[in-house]
């Protein structure tokens, strides 16, 4: 038996103990773990009193605006948590926010212990810097960063890519993709749910396209819309063509469950996005797929499976990302029932066979030793 340690930045470990999980999508292999009987830990993003948190918080708040990094030292760092990593076999830390955050426990980890240690990146490669002369202390905390860890898992290959220019050593290195509960994100043949709406659009994460949606359903005024996000651009949006819910995956207005059946009742799931090396998009993309809804994508250089899904044969690839291609290709695509079909029956296919958490706990086991 092993002493696995997950951290997250929130919204799993009181949904975990009180055993209040639908999708198992967003907990990265964590009850593949319980089901081979290891031992479990969990360790959030917490706020924590005293007058050490506060010294950590000021340097947070120094390091985040010097180099445009997620640190949240303040959140982790606290003589508990110490005693719970250094007695883990295996850390996994599910973001870049929580690797940067877990900084002091790494460097203590690294001198005192042999815990193996990875980080699922999804962004860590992809930020915006407020100024370009800092891109060398930039890349410097990274690669520092990175040398506390035995395992990079990439869950798309445009951020790979960029991640191999950037460190010598790319062993630690892995395109590992990210999969999702196909067995709950399954279409339920008994549903009574109708098709009622033409175009669902999900997600929060800042390389959303927002104006252009906001476009989109503007020019598309006999299309119905449902638009489940609290990007702040949505903020008052007013279209007779619009069902807006304001929420996102950890507020949780919305269930698992309420998320499905709004899926369910759609034709076609739209994720326009600006260029970016991260694979933005790909939860909700899966999600679509396996639900049977065929999904309209922007290709972008983080497109996190390029090889496998292919233009017109497992979804549609908006290239130019105007407003004039967006609304031309989904007036044509919803036209056309045939291709809209063959869509479904391949997207849904590859996503089973490929996307399934039972494949990720089997692409995960190799580096578990």
């Amino acid at each position: 038996m092993k002493n696995i340690t997950f951290i997250y930045a929130g919204n799993r470990k009181d949904n975990y103990i009180n055993k209040n999980i639908e999708a198992k999508d967003f907990y990265y292999g964590l009850f593949s773990f319980q089901n081979k009987n290891n031992n479990i830990n969990i360790i959030e993003f917490e706020e924590h009193p005293g007058l050490m948190n506060k010294i950590l918080q000021i340097i947070d708040k120094i390091l985040q605006k010097i180099f445009n990094l997620p640190f949240y030292l303040s959140k982790l760092t606290t003589i508990k948590n110490l005693n719970i990593v250094r007695k883990s076999d295996h850390i996994f830390m599910v973001n870049e926010s929580v690797g940067c955050s877990s900084l002091l426990l790494l460097i203590f980890l690294k001198l005192f212990s042999k815990v193996k240690v990875s980080l699922f990146v999804m962004g860590l490669y992809s930020k915006k810097l407020r100024y370009r002369k800092l891109l060398f202390l930039h890349n410097l905390i990274i690669k520092f960063l990175v040398f506390f860890i035995d395992n990079l898992f990439f869950l798309g290959k445009g951020e790979l890519e960029k991640g191999k220019k950037l460190h010598k050593n790319k062993s630690k290195l892995v395109f590992l993709p990210f999969c999702i509960d196909t067995e709950f994100w399954s279409k339920n043949d008994n549903s009574n749910n109708k098709v009622t709406n033409d175009i669902i659009f999900v997600g929060n994460d800042g390389n959303r396209e927002v104006e252009l949606l906001i476009k989109i359903a503007k020019n598309l005024p006999k299309l119905n819309f449902i638009i489940v996000s609290n990007h702040p651009l949505l903020n008052g949006l007013d279209l007779p063509n619009v069902r807006l819910f304001n929420t996102s995956w950890g507020i949780k207005l919305l269930s698992d469950t309420d998320l499905k059946k709004l899926y369910e009742s759609s034709r076609l799931s739209i994720i326009p996005l600006v260029e970016t090396t991260q694979p933005s998009g790909q939860s909700v993309a899966l999600q679509s797929m396996s639900l049977e809804v065929p999904v309209m994508i922007t290709k972008t250089e983080g497109f996190w499976d390029p090889l496998l899904f292919k233009n017109k044969e497992d979804l549609f690839f908006i290239t130019n990302n105007t407003l004039e291609e967006w609304t031309e290709t989904i007036e044509v695509v919803l036209s056309n029932k045939n291709l809209m079909s063959k869509i479904t029956a391949n997207a849904k296919a590859k996503i089973r066979e490929n996307y399934n958490l039972n494949k990720f706990y089997e692409n995960l086991m190799p580096y578990v030793k």
